[in-house]
């Protein structure tokens, strides 16, 4: 596949313009890797990976965007990587420059970050706390870019344990609430319940966090209730089910034992299986303690008289 690029050059005094068609190699090498590219304009390149990585503005954001674009020109920077091989890769400002491209918009103001990226990764990880530095992001918006990066910090605790299992040295025990918490720049406890309202499966609190028509810690707070009147509602019903299944037993398995005048007699009804046990005593009290603990036994009792 190939990126055409079409360009004015100027020949000689008169400055003649000529079109010439430019083709490009639609591939790139990034880090030791080979990615596709998204877009090439105006010495810009773009990469579905990093294009695509974090969330795009709605339409009706994008258009706004587009047409402030349009009469202002561009006001933040569009921030590019320079690659080992000379190629300026856009890292932030995929959605700014999109509008460029559609409103062919040339003069582009940019700015080269200078940074030691040794895998894909560390490049979106960039991107990610450089989102979450700008002041117009909301608590919820920080929190999700900073989620994005879970995976990665979640990876970097297990290896940590790994190196520790083999007795390396390992400086500080990574904790992936408390990472993604000093990303967002929000506290441990903040993200902590995000996480637990994102894992209830409430749908109706998930979505009025998201969208803010709840804080954070009032959606905690709804889902902790929520819990809690499940917890209550499924706890009564168990009491409920032993409740009959213990009235149930009362009313249809209790049996009376049956008294006889001698052991003959009680031998009888046992090798007839009239009943299921025999019980010999002097005590009389006793039999009513003993039949009680197993109701639905069949009993025999003989009293033994000195």
């Amino acid at each position: 596949m190939f990126n055409q690029s079409t360009v004015e050059y100027c020949v000689g005094i008169s400055c003649a313009k000529f079109k010439i068609t430019i083709i490009m190699s639609n591939i790139i090498q990034l880090l030791g890797q080979s990615y596709n590219i998204s877009h090439h304009y105006e010495g810009l390149t773009t990469i579905s990976e990093l294009e695509s990585y974090l969330t795009l503005a709605d339409i009706n954001r994008y258009s706004q965007l587009k047409a402030d674009i349009e009469k202002n020109g561009i006001n933040d920077p569009i921030l590019y990587h320079t690659t080992a091989n000379g190629i300026k890769l856009v890292i932030d400002g995929h959605i700014r420059l999109k509008a460029c491209i559609e409103l062919e918009i040339s003069d582009i103001l940019t700015k080269e970050i200078k940074e030691d990226f040794e895998t894909l990764s560390d490049i979106q990880f960039w991107m990610v706390k450089n989102q979450c530095q700008r002041r117009n992001l909301t608590q919820i918006h920080k929190i999700q870019l900073a989620c994005l990066h879970e995976e990665k910090i979640q990876q970097t605790a297990k290896d940590n344990l790994v190196n520790a299992g083999k007795g390396n040295n390992v400086e500080k025990a990574v904790d992936t609430l408390l990472e993604i918490a000093k990303i967002a720049n929000v506290g441990r406890t903040t993200v902590a319940r995000y996480k637990k309202v994102v894992s209830s499966g409430l749908v109706d609190i998930i979505e009025k966090m998201i969208t803010e028509d709840l804080s954070i810690s009032s959606a905690y707070k709804q889902v902790q209730k929520a819990i809690k009147n499940e917890l209550n509602a499924t706890m009564k019903t168990e009491v409920q089910e032993e409740t009959q299944i213990e009235s149930e037993v009362t009313e249809t398995e209790i049996h009376k034992p049956q008294y006889v005048n001698d052991i003959n007699a009680g031998m009888h009804l046992l090798r007839g299986n009239e009943v299921e046990c025999l019980i010999m005593t002097k005590d009389e009290n006793k039999v009513n303690d003993f039949v009680s603990q197993q109701p639905n036994v069949k009993y025999a009792v003989f009293i033994i008289e000195d």
